[in-house]
C-alpha cells in the first residue's frame, strides 16, 4: 500500500491547524485515497511505451542556388513523398528524378504557391536533383534504415547490387555525419562490393556547380581525387559488370593445358 501521506509529506504538504478530530478526518481521506492513488500508479506503470528497435533523427541539408544532387537519408514513416520530405521551399524550386534507363533526369515536379507540382516519392537511399533560386535548410525526419535491413546494424553492407549496368543516382542509407563515405567505401556501402576498375563515381560541387568524375583504376586507387560523399548526398554511379571469359577468348590463347596423372600435357590446337 502506497503511504500517500508520507508521500505527500516529503513533497512539502504538511497538515497545520485544526483540532485532533479534524486532523482525523483529514487522514480518513488520505487513507481512502490510497487505494486510488495505487490504481492510478499501476495504470501509469502498464501505460508506459514500448520502444522499437528504430533510431529516429534527423539531418539538415543546406540548399544553395543552383543545382544539388541529394539523396533522402531517413525513412519518414513511410510516406517518402515531396510534401513529407520538403514541406517547402523557395517559389519555383524543382526536384527531378534519375531515370537510369535513358540516363537523364526526366520527371519533375515544382514547388509553387506552397505545393508541389508532383508529390514524387523518394525512397531511402534514392537520389534527386533539386534545382532552388534561393538559400535555404530543410529538415529530413524519420528513422533510419539500415543497409542490410537487421535493425541497429549500421556497419554492414547492403546484398551486393545485381541490376543492370548503367548510371544510378544514390546515396547511403546511413547518413554518418559529418563524412558517409570515402572512396571505394561508396561502392561497398551502396552496391554491396567494391568498384571494378573502370567504374565511376560523378559527384557535383553544389558551391561550383561543377561536376567531378573520378575512375577507378584497381588497387584502392583513383585517376583523379578520391571521391568522397557526404551524408545526404547522392553521387552518379556508373556500373559495369565484370564480363566472364567466352569459349572464343580461351581458345584466343592458342592451346590448352590439360592435367593427367599429375604431369601436364599441352594439346595442341587443330
Amino acid at each position: 500500500m502506497v503511504d500517500v501521506f508520507n508521500k505527500l509529506s516529503k513533497n512539502g504538504l504538511t497538515i497545520k491547524g485544526g483540532n485532533n478530530n479534524s486532523k482525523s478526518k483529514i487522514m480518513k481521506i488520505i487513507r481512502c485515497l490510497a487505494p486510488a492513488a495505487l490504481f492510478l500508479s499501476m495504470q501509469m506503470a502498464e501505460a508506459q511505451p514500448t520502444y522499437s528497435q528504430n533510431v529516429v533523427g534527423w539531418l539538415n541539408t543546406t540548399f544553395v542556388p543552383g543545382y544539388t544532387l541529394f539523396a533522402n537519408p531517413l525513412d519518414n514513416g513511410g510516406d517518402n513523398t515531396l510534401t513529407n520530405l520538403i514541406p517547402t521551399a523557395p517559389n519555383n524550386t524543382t526536384v527531378s528524378l534519375w531515370n537510369s534507363a535513358t540516363s537523364s533526369f526526366d520527371t519533375t515536379s515544382r514547388f509553387r504557391n506552397g505545393r508541389w507540382s508532383l508529390n514524387l516519392t523518394i525512397s531511402p537511399g534514392t537520389g534527386a536533383e533539386l534545382f532552388t533560386t534561393g538559400l535555404f535548410t530543410n529538415s529530413f525526419v524519420g528513422s533510419v534504415v539500415t543497409r542490410n535491413g537487421v535493425p541497429l546494424d549500421f556497419t554492414s553492407p547492403p546484398p551486393v547490387y545485381s541490376g543492370p549496368d548503367g548510371t544510378l543516382l544514390l546515396g547511403d542509407l546511413v547518413p554518418m555525419v559529418p563524412t558517409t563515405d570515402i572512396g571505394t567505401n561508396i561502392f561497398f556501402n551502396i552496391l554491396g562490393r567494391a568498384p571494378n576498375p573502370g567504374e565511376q563515381v560523378k559527384i557535383l560541387d553544389p558551391s561550383t556547380q561543377i561536376y567531378t568524375t573520378s575512375t577507378y583504376l584497381g588497387n584502392d586507387t583513383w585517376d583523379t581525387a578520391t571521391p568522397t560523399l557526404n551524408a545526404g548526398q547522392a553521387a552518379l554511379l556508373t556500373v559495369v559488370s565484370v564480363p566472364e571469359p567466352s569459349s572464343l577468348a580461351l581458345a584466343g590463347f592458342g592451346a590448352t593445358v590439360m592435367t593427367v596423372g599429375g604431369r601436364l600435357i599441352r594439346r595442341k590446337p587443330a
